[in-house]
């Protein structure tokens, strides 16, 4: 009466009416699972093939719904579309704005138009969100601004951008903002000050991203030592830490792997 199986099949059972009352399933599928659990002791070869098919169809017609409504299969899912056809967001976002054309709507193009590398549409679109008499004060919208026109090369109007947000909303000077600032400079040709803006960046920067740019710089400005000395510590930096950590710092290993002489 009472071995492993029948224990099991009880235990498997009494997580699906966990889940049957989490999710407020039919009582119906209480009244299987209990009746099968019950048989199950009794009953032998028969109860166990009665609780195969139960829980085939509690996977088809209950978990996997469930699990297909998630966030990370959403996810998932708009990642698989996205690669078959690397379109999608773009339009999708276009079409907001078409049928909507909110400040909110444009930011999201904008967004999408900066990951394409799009960096001039990216321009535009912002611009058209902040046209309105409260657009040049947000915060959000200026940084977007702000890094569109330093990607797209305009180190000057990108540092102008930059110095406005920090008027108007210290806070939102954020470390990302602080690094696109010193690109900025560099991009000028002002290489103190970006040199400057990238001691103070730094420290503070959540990855090393920072480092390996600033690394890049001063290699390209012939400081090769301290170069150097920025490329081995990216590399020592990701020794011992944990994988996710050393999975979103890849780039910057590589590049720092490259110029390490």
């Amino acid at each position: 009466m009472f071995n492993p199986i029948t224990i099991g099949m009880f235990i498997i059972n009494l997580a699906m009416v966990y889940h049957v009352f989490r999710t407020g399933r039919s009582p119906m599928w209480l009244a299987a699972l209990g009746l099968l659990s019950i048989s199950g002791f009794a009953m032998g070869s028969i109860a166990l093939l009665g609780n195969f098919v139960l829980w085939i169809a509690y996977v088809i017609f209950a978990l996997l719904p469930d699990m297909l409504r998630s966030q990370g299969a959403r996810r998932l899912a708009d990642n698989v579309v996205n690669a078959a056809d690397p379109g999608r967001g773009y339009r999708e976002k276009q079409r907001q704005v078409a049928n909507v054309g909110s400040a909110d709507a444009k930011r999201a193009l904008a967004e999408e138009c900066i990951r394409m590398g799009r960096f001039g549409d990216a321009v535009e679109m912002y611009e058209s969100a902040m046209a309105g008499p409260l657009g040049a004060q947000d915060p959000t919208l200026l940084k977007g601004l702000a890094r569109a026109k330093m990607l797209s090369g305009d180190g000057a109007a990108a540092e102008q951008l930059f110095l406005q947000l920090k008027q108007i909303d210290p806070a939102a000077a954020d470390a990302d903002a602080e690094l696109d600032y010193a690109r900025a400079l560099a991009i000028e040709g002002k290489n103190d000050a970006a040199m400057r803006q990238y001691e103070n960046v730094v420290p503070r920067y959540p990855g090393e991203e920072a480092r390996c740019r600033y690394a890049l710089l001063l290699e390209q400005l012939g400081q090769n030592d301290r170069a150097q000395a920025l490329f081995r510590e990216i590399i020592e930096s990701v020794k011992g830490a944990p994988g996710y950590y050393r999975r979103r710092q890849a780039e910057w290993v590589r590049i720092a792997r490259q110029h390490i002489k």
